[in-house]
């Protein structure tokens, strides 16, 4: 990568997200033959532009225009931002082709509460805790009915009330052996029986960045299929 003059975004902008080196995200486009949503990374910051890696799709790049206004799409740890971007202009660094993007216009703040959560069926482990967090139960292996960065509705082999605490293991890459404390929020009957609403209450801003990141990557290889 070039050198930046900043390799963060964000000291001029009012609000409590930064944009950072390396982060992913997803580029809006609105508009045009390309309309959709594209995995794109940050790859570099200078004092007026950004610069991010082209988005491909079946191996091919996406080929956007100069001057078209698009969205650059991030969550954050309590909410997703949105900045409105131009295309100004193509580079490469090495052999990675990348767009660069104008510093944004415009900033939108959406709570996460009301964003991103994909019905998605991933194995996770589960046991009870007390109040004072200690295990009362052994461990047990349900699915997934779908997951956000701040938690996952879950089939569940047994009646429990709302309130109570578990802890997690996620089986998704690289978090399987990362444990997350977590209360049941909502109790649901679906076809299959029960299953519940939890909520993470300990977890560790890194994995929550871990799962959203593993949730775009998911959902980009669905669009890739043509099952989203």
């Amino acid at each position: 990568m070039s050198k930046s003059n900043s390799n963060r975004m964000g000291d001029k902008m009012s609000g409590e997200h930064k944009i950072e080196v390396n982060q992913k995200f997803e580029l809006i486009v609105e508009e045009g033959p390309y309309k959709g949503n594209y995995l794109s990374q940050v790859a570099d910051i200078t004092a007026d532009a950004i610069k991010v890696t082209v988005p491909f799709v079946h191996g091919e790049i996406i080929p956007l225009r100069l001057n078209l206004d698009v969205l650059m799409y991030f969550t954050g740890v309590q909410a997703a931002y949105s900045y409105r971007v131009k295309i100004i202009g193509r580079e490469e660094e090495g052999e990675v082709p990348l767009l660069v993007l104008s510093r944004p216009e415009e900033k939108y703040r959406i709570q996460r509460r009301e964003f991103f959560r994909l019905e998605v069926r991933e194995k996770v482990l589960y046991r009870l805790l007390d109040d004072s967090l200690e295990p009362i139960s052994d461990f047990k292996e349900t699915h997934t009915i779908d997951i956000s960065g701040g938690g996952v509705k879950m089939f569940i082999n047994e009646p429990v009330p709302k309130g109570t605490y578990l802890e997690l293991f996620l089986q998704i890459p690289g978090l399987e052996s990362t444990a997350i404390i977590s209360q049941i929020v909502n109790i649901f009957d679906v076809e299959a029986g029960l299953a519940v609403g939890i909520k993470f209450i300990e977890i560790d801003e890194f994995i929550q960045e871990e799962i959203i990141s593993w949730l775009f990557d998911y959902q980009r290889k669905l669009r890739q299929k043509g099952l989203l």
